[in-house]
């Protein structure tokens, strides 16, 4: 496979073709905000997060879904770029829960650092948010918060591209789009823990390990996990 040379933010980048803006960005130490996009799922194009500026281009583009092309030039920064960043954020947050010291990904979670790092300063929103079901149960193993999900839909497209069985589906539409499970049947496969990972706000959560320490309490270590026989 052939390289392709471009420069983001007068940075220039040599990757493989294919390779999408967002991860050339790494490469020189680039921060592009994402919530959909992971490197071993793919593509979503869903949270709007990740727009840039590219030269030649009439509107901004998602990073995440974007090929680099020879001598493409990719601004991350600017008017436009932070606008659109504060109005994906604002909508993002429309009816967020505002219960970071009490929420299990609070001090790991992406869109806190997103919001301290390109949100706005503050909120326009004049009306009570949107009151959703808490601590629903996916499965034995698994909790879902709706009203934290930003729906990002990294869960439903692991269920879909990674287990293949499309065990977690989004329901409606709008407003009343959701994570569930096709006629709300328990979430049950043995990678479906891994969804809890993924999740980069604090609606999956581990139904065990629900508000038992802060991420700061813990330490890594060294071991197997054996729910299933890959001892992963």
């Amino acid at each position: 496979m052939s390289d392709v040379t471009l420069t983001i933010d007068g940075k220039s980048v040599t990757v493989p073709k294919g390779t999408k803006v967002v991860d050339a960005a790494k490469q020189v130490d680039v921060d592009i905000p994402v919530f959909c996009y992971h490197e071993k799922i793919g593509s979503l194009g869903c949270c709007r997060m990740c727009l840039v500026e590219v030269e030649k281009m009439p509107k901004l583009m998602t990073a995440c879904t974007m090929d680099v092309a020879s001598d493409m030039v990719v601004n991350t920064v600017g008017d436009k770029v932070e606008k659109a960043q504060k109005g994906v954020l604002e909508f993002t947050l429309l009816n967020h829960p505002l219960d970071c010291p009490v929420c299990d990904k609070g001090g790991e979670c992406p869109l806190q650092d997103n919001t301290f790092k390109y949100g706005p300063p503050d909120t326009r929103m004049e009306f009570h948010r949107a009151n959703n079901v808490k601590a629903t149960p996916l499965s034995p193993v698994i909790t879902i918060d709706r009203e934290r999900c930003i729906a990002c839909q990294r869960c439903t497209a692991y269920s879909e591209r990674i287990e293949q069985d499309c065990g977690l589906v989004m329901l409606n539409r709008g407003f009343h789009n959701e994570v569930n499970t096709f006629n709300n049947e328990p979430y049950d496969n043995r990678f479906s823990g891994n969804v809890i990972d993924i999740c980069p706000v604090g609606a999956l959560t581990n139904t065990d390990f629900r508000f038992k320490a802060r991420t700061w309490d813990l330490t890594n270590q060294d071991t197997l996990c054996a729910n299933c026989g890959c001892n992963c």
